[in-house]
């Protein structure tokens, strides 16, 4: 399977946290013919199993993404949002969106006041949620929207020279760098009993990561998902687009078994960049790490530039290095 064409297919799925279904249903059906099994924890989150009789080494990326819920709906056509998870509402002002509803799909466009009708004041703020709605006027049938339906952004993503531009590559970057890693690994075979797991609800801190290790009764985790790539953050070395995923390294994680990965990338000539994380990392490591009596986990992490915007940019080069990290780091464990 093409890593590009990979990226650009799961990013354009719909996949709210709480609402995956439809991208885990997609990857489910790729990924019943790398695996020896496939099946949904009471969380929603996907598991899928190479079965083996070496250790048991869980591959973490969640499927879901960041979105909006509608919290009011007035009479002439428009719609009040609230974000789930951490939009910057300053972002969304003129975006087209989808409505999403079990009466389909609407059209929607974020609206704006415009600067000549801004007061002084007004146009000092940064845009919230209480300045912003969303016009779906031009819909028939539109007054079927209820409170609490879905919205996501409406961009349709592309690649060009290698980078991919799209939605929801955090973290649907990192899904397709397991599916790649699980082709791998249908190919050079490992002992290691490897569960690939596609979580559900991260955005908002949910449970499905440490459910589904809980399910797995893992002994190793590597929990894939990204980072600020080419963005300086004061007193951090810069983590570079291009130069392979960033390996975490800080109490989070542990250090055996970051050293052991470090040394398969050395091996295997595989780019690694290293990221110090000295407290909680905010990603699923958090949780991964505590589940049942502990677990031995990393965290690796893909460069992205963009985070939280409705388009997001990633390297195919660093998804194709990260899948290969993760097959090759399965190899030599005890």
């Amino acid at each position: 399977m093409d890593t590009k064409e990979l990226l650009l297919k799961l990013s354009s799925i719909p996949g709210p946290s709480g609402f995956e279904d439809e991208v885990l249903e997609e990857i489910e059906k790729i990924m019943r013919d790398l695996s020896d099994e496939c099946f949904r924890t009471p969380m929603g989150s996907l598991v899928c199993v190479k079965k083996g009789d070496g250790p048991r080494i869980g591959f973490f990326a969640h499927a879901d993404q960041i979105a909006f819920l509608v919290v009011k709906v007035y009479e002439d056509g428009f719609l009040r949002l609230s974000g789930i998870g951490g939009w910057d509402p300053k972002v969304i002002a003129s975006q087209k969106v989808w409505v999403h509803t079990k009466h389909g799909k609407f059209r929607g466009v974020v609206g704006f006041m415009p600067p000549h009708l801004q007061t002084t004041e007004e146009s000092k703020k940064v845009p919230d949620y209480d300045h912003l709605f969303v016009d779906v006027s031009m819909n028939p049938g539109w007054d079927k929207i209820k409170v609490g339906d879905l919205v996501t952004i409406d961009v349709q993503g592309f690649e060009k020279n290698g980078t991919v531009f799209a939605p929801a590559l955090d973290n649907r970057a990192s899904c397709v760098a397991i599916i790649k890693a699980a082709e791998l690994l249908k190919k050079i075979g490992s002992k290691a009993q490897v569960y690939y797991i596609f979580s559900t609800q991260e955005e908002i801190g949910g449970p499905g990561a440490r459910s589904a290790a809980y399910i797995a009764e893992l002994e190793y985790a590597i929990v894939i998902d990204v980072t600020h790539g080419d963005e300086d953050i004061p007193g951090f070395p810069k983590i570079k687009m291009g130069d392979g995923p960033a390996l975490a390294v800080g109490p989070v994680t542990n250090r055996a078994f970051v050293e052991h990965i470090r040394d398969v990338a050395g091996r295997f000539n595989i780019k690694l960049q290293i990221e110090p994380i000295p407290g909680r990392s905010g990603t699923d490591t958090d949780d991964v790490q505590l589940t049942r009596v502990g677990i031995k986990t990393a965290l690796v992490s893909i460069p992205l530039k963009y985070m939280h915007n409705p388009y997001e940019k990633v390297i195919v080069k660093d998804v194709e290095d990260t899948a290969k990290l993760l097959a090759f780091s399965t190899l030599g464990l005890e």
